[in-house]
């Protein structure tokens, strides 16, 4: 395969990818199957023939509305599909094609799970937690056998973020879940304590400018309820592709 053709070649699997990451944000909280069983309409039940479930596409063509009962698609569908390969090929290009950024790629891909049930269900699965432990204890071991990274960068990281939301949510039981300081844990074995930290904080960012619009809009309260999950995502989505030059950055004001 060329090399012009690679970034192509990834999109599709991203894509490709995508929709199965949708099976897995409606099936999990439901405690389907989510590798058995063909897909099919939420409205109708009706199973959904193959050329009706391509990617992208068939939203597209069948105007975002089921070919059966013409309910509309919800939006989701589509913005999960685009929004993983695109990711895969910020990885792509960020960390060209490597094992390091496959592994960047999957961990994509579970946070995108885990941010769109959270953000629906207020629940981070412990299941998808453990798959992200898993994947950051292969590429830890990765890190530091082919890159030389010290391990203990990686062992700091499970605690870094963990330990401060963990004393956090027992000052303020109702406004830290168990399952983002186990999130948190977990990613921060697979990208070390500075980047984790930073990512913490960049997360509580975009969770304070949502809390603000939401107030502004009058869609809520300081006592309004708010997923964090989807924040901590995209504070490491953030962290993962910018953060060494984020971090560059802010020591180069004092140099």
């Amino acid at each position: 395969m060329s090399s012009a053709n690679i970034p192509v070649a990834v999109f599709i699997l991203g894509l490709l990818t995508g929709s199965f990451l949708n099976v897995c944000i409606y099936r999990i909280p439901l405690g389907k199957n989510f590798v058995k069983g063909r897909s099919h309409c939420t409205s109708c039940n009706a199973l959904i023939p193959w050329y009706c479930n391509i990617p992208l596409l068939s939203y597209i063509f069948l105007k975002g509305k089921c070919k059966y009962c013409e309910k509309k698609i919800s939006f989701v569908y589509p913005t999960v599909e685009l929004l993983n390969a695109l990711l895969y090929l910020a990885a792509l290009y960020v960390y060209g094609l490597t094992l390091q950024a496959l592994f960047i790629a999957i961990l994509f891909s579970v946070l995108i799970i885990i941010a769109f049930i959270d953000f629906k269900h207020l629940i981070i699965p412990d299941g998808l937690v453990v798959f992200i432990l898993i994947l950051s204890i292969v590429n830890a071991v990765y890190m530091v056998i082919a890159h030389g990274e010290p391990w203990y960068t990686f062992v700091i990281g499970f605690f870094a973020a963990s330990v401060p939301l963990f004393v956090l949510g027992l000052i303020y039981p109702d406004g830290m879940g168990g399952g983002d300081i186990k999130l948190m844990a977990a990613v921060g074995l697979f990208m070390g304590w500075k980047l984790i930290l930073l990512s913490l904080f960049i997360g509580a960012i975009y969770g304070g400018i949502v809390s603000l619009f939401i107030i502004i809009g009058k869609k809520g309260s300081m006592k309004t309820a708010i997923p964090f999950g989807p924040m901590l995502s995209l504070g490491i989505v953030t962290c993962t592709l910018f953060g060494e030059k984020i971090i560059s950055w802010y020591l180069s004001l004092f140099i």
